[in-house]
């Protein structure tokens, strides 16, 4: 394997450690009553967490800076454990840290992540693997973790199949929910080995359709014994928009600044990564300084696609689906791999408005392109970027218009227990439509 140049994996760190720090104090400055954000923190801890959980609306009465703090920790523990292990930061674990700090303002907290990682590094352990190539999996794994909060604070295990409406601990339901999540960590870490046979890497998002998978079983399981639950109900209003997004401009800065320092000091190119149709290990192939700046334009790119569906709000979901792409930018995802998905969704979810409205009016359109779901599909949806290499932009805006129109509906499989519900359907969009696709486009793979 080809060693990575530019700077050393040790003065990479310091730049990640940095963010996380950057994104705590960015929720100290929107809130500077520790006493408020530690009472929005706690909401956030007892939340249900499921699939597009909006928390900046849930805590938003009390404090809108908690999410940032709890992201910002998450991401700083994914680093300190990186850091303990001597995980090299590069395309193979940069993508977890980012999903963790995404998903930070949207389903996952300081306290049910862990059944689920101690899962996957407990059984990957004992089948001999070692730490620093299980860690990024781990993390990957805690897609699952409002099952977590689910089975310990929802569910009334009375065969009622209805959340509780306020939380309630007790120790036999915790003893329940981590069992749940160590199994369910196993089942991933063996799914996440079989499954890029079967989708042949046309996604990056691997750990989304292993975790999809495991979330169906779950859930089937769950509605077996009378303990399942509906769909949830969250609301996405347009509020500090303009707020929200500064906070997001000020950490996609951050990357980018840095990008430029550090490209400076390896004397490397900054255009390849801009250049490329699709990524590999972009740390290993073009320096730690143009990954970072690759994923601070990819990220920019995402939020000027925000920008143009016109009335769209800003919500959990925007955070983590872009920051997932962010973190991707630096294994597979680039700009160029981008345009085809994101026109494929924009084209789909306007006609589809059309569609769906009374008076089939253009407004219809374009309401529905700025809808929390298409939004959040068009963005996610990056993530096949292996796409648009192996077959082209023709498929690769097909597979993202199939994607956009399966996605809504794939949720409940899982009980939205899996918040890389986007993950899991591009799984499937590209196991079993793209083919489809590829014969009747008649591309061959490259």
């Amino acid at each position: 394997m080809k060693k990575e140049y530019g700077i050393e994996n040790q003065y990479r760190y310091p730049i990640f450690f940095g963010f996380g720090l950057v994104s705590i104090l960015i929720g100290y400055i929107l809130t500077p009553s520790l006493t408020n954000l530690f009472k929005a923190l706690l909401m956030q801890q007892s939340a249900t967490n499921l699939l597009d959980s909006n928390l900046l609306y849930l805590v938003k009465d009390v404090v809108l800076g908690a999410p940032f703090v709890n992201a910002g920790i998450l991401f700083l523990l994914v680093l300190f454990s990186y850091f303990f292990a001597k995980v090299e930061l590069n395309g193979a674990s940069i993508p977890a840290a980012f999903m963790v700090f995404g998903f930070g303002f949207c389903g996952k907290n300081l306290w049910n992540i862990w059944p689920l990682l101690f899962g996957v590094i407990g059984f990957g352990l004992q089948k001999k693997k070692q730490l620093s190539k299980l860690l990024p999996l781990a993390w990957f794994s805690t897609a699952l973790s409002p099952m977590v909060s689910i089975l310990t604070l929802y569910t009334q295990y009375d065969g009622s199949n209805v959340l509780s409406p306020e939380p309630h601990f007790s120790l036999s339901s915790f003893c329940f929910a981590v069992a749940a999540g160590l199994f369910a960590g196993y089942c991933i870490l063996t799914l996440a080995d079989l499954l890029p046979k079967k989708h042949e890497g046309l996604t990056v998002y691997n750990a989304g359709m292993a975790a999809g998978l495991t979330g169906f079983l779950a859930f089937s399981l769950m509605k077996a014994m009378g303990i399942a639950h509906g769909a949830p109900s969250h609301e996405y209003p347009s509020f500090e928009n303009g707020t929200l997004v500064i906070c997001i401009i000020v950490l996609l800065a951050y990357l980018l600044v840095c990008g430029i320092v550090v490209s400076h000091k390896e004397k490397e190119g900054i255009i390849g990564p801009i250049k490329e149709l699709y990524l590999g290990n972009a740390v290993e192939q073009y320096g730690f300084g143009a990954t970072l700046i690759n994923m601070a334009l990819c990220g920019f790119l995402c939020l000027l696609y925000w920008f143009l569906t016109i009335k769209a709000a800003v919500h959990s979901p925007l955070f983590a689906s872009l920051f997932t792409v962010v973190g991707f930018a630096s294994n597979g995802i680039s700009i160029k791999s981008m345009l085809p998905i994101l026109c494929g969704v924009y084209c789909t979810s306007f006609f589809a408005g059309i569609m769906q409205g009374d008076n089939h009016s253009l407004i219809n359109g374009l309401e529905y392109v700025s809808s929390k779901n298409m939004i959040i599909a068009a963005i996610f949806g990056c993530g096949m970027a292996p796409v648009v290499y192996h077959y082209g932009y023709i498929v690769a805006f097909f597979a993202a218009m199939i994607h956009s129109l399966l996605v809504v509906n794939t949720g409940i499989l899982h009980g939205w227990m899996n918040l890389y519900n986007n993950g899991f359907c591009i799984g499937l969009v590209v196991t079993f439509f793209v083919p489809i696709l590829v014969k009747i486009v008649h591309k061959e793979n490259r």
